[in-house]
């Protein structure tokens, strides 16, 4: 009888545990971007998935009651998903009023709150070695019909802004080869991303970035307003952990990857 008394209260001290966890489920792109994320596949790699997938995962740790479920779309998926509340959660998202719209970021007083990003990567236009096209950090000058750049990224309103002309590709390999066949006379890429591909693809060994950087940006993990209207409280322990785990955690995540 004991035994039986023992064995109930097993079973929903569990039921108990397993209805308290939330699912957060949490997307990303399905292309490389060094050392955040890597594999050009719909997949979430079970070894070296990228830094910021570790990260995100250790959130766990830090906030008991979620559970972590990692997918990959194309980015402009994961920003429509997002707004239909289909997810949770983006990363890696730079902050634009208009995406406000569509999910939210960690704030403090009136602003996006910077001290709880994820990181700061800086863009960097690259170009053939043999082109005159340059940079001064203001203008462009030399050779410049248009400028490729990722689709559903922040830098091509930032193009845009400045007055250049952007064609926009659906991914950073698609844009390079752009580049190397003539069709454009500049890209916009990620530095650390271009870099990574310029080293590790002889594919792209004739192309080169151009200093200074066009824009320096940092990036958070984007929460749905379903989420964030249903979970308060848990989504600003989310963006709390994310903070902590950057500072404690990522410098040493992304050293394996190099």
């Amino acid at each position: 009888m004991l035994k039986g008394i023992l064995l109930l209260f097993s079973i929903f001290s569990l039921t108990l545990t397993v209805q308290a966890e939330t699912i957060f489920k949490v997307a990303f792109e399905n292309k490389v971007q060094f050392p955040y994320y890597m594999g050009q596949t719909s997949k979430v790699l079970a070894d070296k998935p990228g830094a910021a997938v570790e990260l995100i995962k250790l959130i766990e740790s830090k906030v008991p009651d979620i559970k972590i479920e990692l997918v990959r779309y194309p980015w402009t998926r994961c920003l429509k998903e997002l707004n239909d509340g289909n997810i949770d959660a983006v990363f890696n998202a730079s902050f634009e009023e208009e995406r406000l719209k569509i999910g939210a970021y960690p704030w403090k007083a009136d602003s996006v709150d910077t001290d709880r990003k994820l990181t700061t990567i800086a863009y960097h236009f690259y170009k053939l070695k043999r082109s005159d096209f340059a940079w001064d950090g203001k203008v462009v000058s030399g050779k410049s019909s248009s400028i490729g750049a990722p689709t559903g990224y922040s830098i091509v309103e930032h193009l845009k802004k400045i007055g250049l002309k952007v064609n926009e590709s659906s991914s950073t390999q698609s844009n390079m080869k752009k580049l190397i066949s003539g069709r454009v006379s500049a890209i916009a890429l990620q530095e650390i991303n271009g870099d990574y591909l310029i080293k590790t693809l002889d594919e792209f060994s004739n192309l080169e970035k151009v200093e200074p950087p066009i824009i320096t940006k940092p990036y958070y993990l984007m929460i749905s307003n379903q989420f964030k209207g249903k979970n308060p409280k848990i989504a600003e322990k989310i963006w709390d952990a994310v903070a902590s785990l950057r500072d404690e955690s990522l410098n040493n995540i992304t050293e394996k990857y190099f």
